[in-house]
């Protein structure tokens, strides 16, 4: 709990409360991902990616998605995440959006940026991408300029 009262993320803490609490058996539930991942040690990833500011909504939809994934693969090589492709506050810097806080501790539950792409990558993976960008961008302004 934090000062107001509030249940402060944590992520260990909420995936291990609600493997103590599942039963055997019961309903079948899917779960969809924007992104799967298996890596060559077979462990899955799962991501939901939102946009950087995600609303309250959103930002509940995204822990549920988590619990959810960690339940159904209680004790199997699996992790899910929420994720966004950028920090709006700037890159490395931190991250202060109020409705994703409320749910979902930054760098763990949510990863942002630099932080998702290493994730999914490596520690060049997010420079690599914004290189890529930089040259199609440049292309696409000069393909504009040429047809003007």
């Amino acid at each position: 709990m934090n000062i107001a009262g509030r249940r402060t993320p944590n992520r260990k803490n909420d995936i291990r409360e609600v493997c103590t609490v599942q039963s055997a058996g019961g309903d079948t539930l899917d779960v969809c991902a924007d992104l799967y991942i298996l890596t060559h040690e077979h462990e899955e990833m799962y991501f939901e990616i939102k946009t950087p500011q995600p609303n309250k909504d959103t930002s509940m939809a995204m822990k549920k998605f988590i619990l959810r994934v960690a339940a159904l693969r209680d004790g199997g090589p699996a992790e899910a995440y929420g994720a966004t492709a950028y920090n709006p506050y700037g890159d490395e810097s931190p991250y202060t959006w109020n409705y994703a806080k409320q749910f979902l501790e930054i760098g763990e539950d949510l990863l942002i940026g630099r932080a998702f792409w290493r994730k999914i990558g490596d520690d060049r993976t997010y420079d690599e991408l914004l290189e890529i960008s930089e040259t199609v961008g440049k292309q696409i302004a000069l393909q504009m300029v040429v047809k003007d």
